[in-house]
């Protein structure tokens, strides 16, 4: 049994936030902020968990009273356990064998999916989500700024609403009063979380959370003041034993699911850790989708046929041509200096003498066709930078993880795979229950991970003929094969992967002579493979094979290889550890037949993996689905205040044109204002700074008395040509002037999201644009008649 509970969320930002990405922008910006796909500012899963835990453990100490006892199992349930902080504060650790998991599952929060929507095509918007703050260092001794401290941080703006989803999820079957106990805490830490990000206990990242569907609220913590019973960590169980297998097992048929997996979220494929950075595959190792797969079929049978061989799920490669990319062979190459044109295949043909080339590397090729060019795309990964913050200093530390970067396989990235059962040992249909959402990967459980799958029934193919009897087989690996030599030992020499494979097609081969041979007959590579194991909290024994991509020539010593029994072992693959996407293998393989010459192959290891929409199923907003307005509500506040931003840096920026240059001056101000004395100048750069709305009783006044001192000339006051007034009565009083000079109609589409808010946004923002625009040009006026410049 096992508890899943789904909990939108709504975090309200209520004051300007930075969560930094640990980079800037030389030259312009020393802290800037995290972005996602739509360059939008977020809030990673890590951080928004980090803030929920430090106030869930203010209530725990509260309800236990300042010790750690009952309600403080509870913390370390939803929220996981924490060793290394517990020893650096000199708790001793009570408990035995690995760290607990967490049961809350968080997810970053971002902009709601209706936002993101409105926000496309629209890079004015997008860009007024954040803005440049400049800061200082004050010396405390002079109280003045120090030489050389300036700096620029961006900011992201507040009034903002982000969204998600956060789940809880547990192995353990919850009864009603401990759902009620982890609702409970959740709602009450909820409420205490006033802050997130950079500098929240200064100001910034004020924010309010809410979570909805929760079963129950802080209320329930007044009526108890001793908790349930933690639930335990569950154990995994022992294996039964495999049953004999069937006489005539090898020639039943099998059944194939395709699945097209769209990443919502980074997905870390563990490669290997250099220094403080975990780096990822370009691809998914079919061993890390094993769980999900076993957990969407819930059938004793499927993991049974896992340890048995009957079920076989591929590496998840990047979508090409509509189909899963296969490594690109090692055997394959291009000229360096132009890769576009010149391929070469190294077992048919020999490179031209002079011609520098390179292997296609860590690049996945389509279908191969006869005649037409290889279609290689690569698969596109990013980077993200954490820390871990100490309790007792409130900063990364380097004891307890300090600062690291994830790289991973980038979200919207899209990967096929394929899971293959024998005929009969599930029920017809299996192929519709793998369709979900998987988390897959590393720290799938802060942020990471998230797949949404879709799955179909695919017909196998029929046998393919084979090319004409020589005596030796080409063979492509298109995953890593892990084999034994005869004592039983990881093997990577080419003698044991043939009579591994002979064994398979029920013949005998053996690797071909490369001395005799005038091209070479073998191109490959070794791969070593170390991967942890979450239930037994320990790493996995390395595992040694001969990496996907390599190429091998056999020679058939004896018997005959038919076409039915390459399709039968291409379908269940070679070796050990087939379930986990090892041992996948193309037999014959026309494209390592090929010679290529001279002709193209325009597209090779230019092309990123297709790429898919994030928007249309992102996390519901809280209430979304109960109300209908929630939704609704948050969107229309979050589209106002970029709106807004957006209009008023379109206003400045409109506006600072205008005024740096005389002609742009008269626009604005009016024909003949250079005959104004700078006095008078003064009293309609005051009246300006005062305007509110058309036709106030102050303007109009002003406005009348100048009329009566048309033709009027003093050392007092100065002439006011009639052009010149004309033209500030209009500006001072018809709400479509100032729009009109600043060339509003030209830009207002890329400011709006619907035209319809264009009337109320000139209304609002009408004072501010007339207050700006006077401003700045008699300011620029000012500075022309003292310093000549901008005449």
């Amino acid at each position: 049994m096992s508890t899943r509970l789904e909990l939108p969320v709504t975090l309200t930002m209520l004051s300007d936030w930075h969560i930094g990405s640990g980079a800037g922008t030389p030259g312009r910006v020393q802290a800037g902020v995290q972005r996602d796909m739509d360059g939008l500012p977020y809030v990673p899963a890590s951080t928004f968990a980090g803030v929920w835990r430090d106030a869930c453990e203010s209530v725990v100490f509260a309800l236990d009273g300042g010790c750690q006892e009952d309600w403080h199992a509870w913390l370390e349930f939803l929220f996981g356990s924490q060793p290394s902080q517990e020893t650096r504060r000199g708790v001793p650790l009570m408990r035995i064998g690995a760290p607990r998991p967490a049961a809350l599952v968080v997810d970053s929060l971002h902009f709601p999916s209706s936002v993101r929507r409105a926000l496309r095509d629209k890079p004015s918007l997008v860009a007024a989500a954040v803005f440049l703050k400049p800061g200082v260092k004050v010396d405390a001794g002079s109280g003045r700024a120090e030489d050389g401290t300036l700096r620029y941080e961006e900011m992201a703006r507040g009034g903002t609403a982000l969204t998600g989803q956060v789940q809880v999820s547990t192995e353990a079957d919850l009864d009603e009063e401990q759902l009620y106990c982890a609702a409970a805490l959740l709602d009450a830490s909820a409420r205490l979380l006033e802050g997130v990000g950079h500098r929240r206990r200064r100001g910034a990242g004020r924010c309010r959370l809410m979570v909805g569907s929760l079963p129950a609220n802080w209320q329930w913590l007044r009526q108890h003041r001793v908790p349930p019973a933690v639930p335990s960590v569950t154990e995994g169980t022992a294996p039964r034993g495999l049953p004999t297998p069937a006489a005539d097992r090898d020639q039943a048929r099998w059944e194939v699911a395709d699945l097209r997996m769209l990443l919502r979220r980074p997905v870390i494929a563990h490669q290997r850790k250099v220094g403080n950075e975990v780096r990822s595959l370009d691809y998914v190792p079919g061993r890390l989708m094993l769980p999900a797969v076993l957990r969407s079929l819930s059938s004793p049978g499927a993991a049974m046929a896992a340890r048995a061989g009957d079920l076989v799920i591929t590496d998840a490669t990047v979508e090409v041509d509509g189909g899963a990319g296969e490594p690109a062979p090692l055997a394959l190459v291009r000229e360096k200096n132009d890769p576009v044109v010149r391929q070469f295949n190294l077992m048919t043909e020999a490179v031209p003498e002079g011609v520098q080339t390179v292997p296609f590397d860590n690049e996945f090729l389509g279908p191969y066709r006869p005649g037409a060019p290889l279609s290689a795309v690569t698969c596109e990964t990013a980077e993200y930078t954490h820390n871990v913050i100490s309790d007792l200093e409130q900063r990364p530390v380097r004891d307890i993880g300090g600062l690291f970067t994830y790289q991973a396989i980038a979200a919207g990235t899209v990967l096929r795979a394929q899971v293959r059962v024998r005929s009969g040992i599930l029920e017809p249909g299996w192929q519709k229950r793998l369709t979900g959402r998987w988390r897959l990967g590393m720290a799938r459980r802060g942020g990471y991970g998230l797949t949404e799958v879709t799955a179909g029934e695919l017909p196998v193919p029929a046998p393919r003929p084979l090319p004409s009897a020589r005596g030796q087989l080409r063979v492509r690996l298109l995953s890593d094969v892990l084999v034994n030599d005869e004592r039983l030992r990881p093997s990577t020499s080419p003698a044991h992967l043939a009579a591994e494979l002979g064994r398979a097609l029920g013949v005998t081969l053996r690797p071909a002579d490369e001395e005799v041979a005038e091209r070479p007959v073998r191109v490959s590579e070794r791969r070593r493979s170390d991967s942890w194991h979450s239930k037994w909290g320990l790493p996995r024994a390395s595992m040694l094979g001969m990496r996907g991509g390599s190429c091998l020539t056999c020679d058939v010593v004896d018997g005959v290889v038919t076409a039915e029994a390459v399709s039968r072992v291409e379908l269940s693959g070679i070796g050990l550890r087939r379930a986990e996407g090892y041992g996948q293998v193309r037999i014959a393989d026309a494209l390592l037949e090929a010679a290529f010459g001279e002709r193209g192959g325009a597209g090779c290891g230019t092309d990123r993996g297709s790429k898919d929409d994030l928007d249309d199923t992102a996390p519901a907003p809280i209430g979304a689905g109960e109300t209908g307005t929630e939704e609704s509500g948050d969107c229309d506040g979050t589209l106002l205040v970029l709106e807004d931003a957006a209009w008023r840096t379109w206003i400045q920026h409109a506006c600072e044109t205008l005024a740096s240059s005389a002609a742009g001056r008269a626009q604005a101000i009016g024909s003949g204002y250079e005959e104004v004395p700078q006095a008078q100048l003064g009293t309609l750069r005051m009246l300006a700074g005062q305007v509110r709305a058309p036709e106030e009783p102050r303007t109009m006044a002003w406005l009348r008395g100048l009329d009566r001192l048309q033709g009027v000339s003093s050392e007092r006051r100065g002439p006011w040509p009639k052009k010149t007034v004309d033209h500030l009565r209009r500006m001072l009083t018809d709400s479509d002037e100032v729009w009109a000079c600043l060339g509003l109609p030209k830009e207002q589409s890329r400011l709006l999201t619907h035209p319809d808010r264009a009337d109320g946004m000139k209304k609002r923002l009408w004072a501010h644009a007339v207050r700006t625009l006077l401003d700045d040009c008699l300011t620029a006026h000012t500075r022309a008649a003292e310093t000549g410049e901008g005449v």
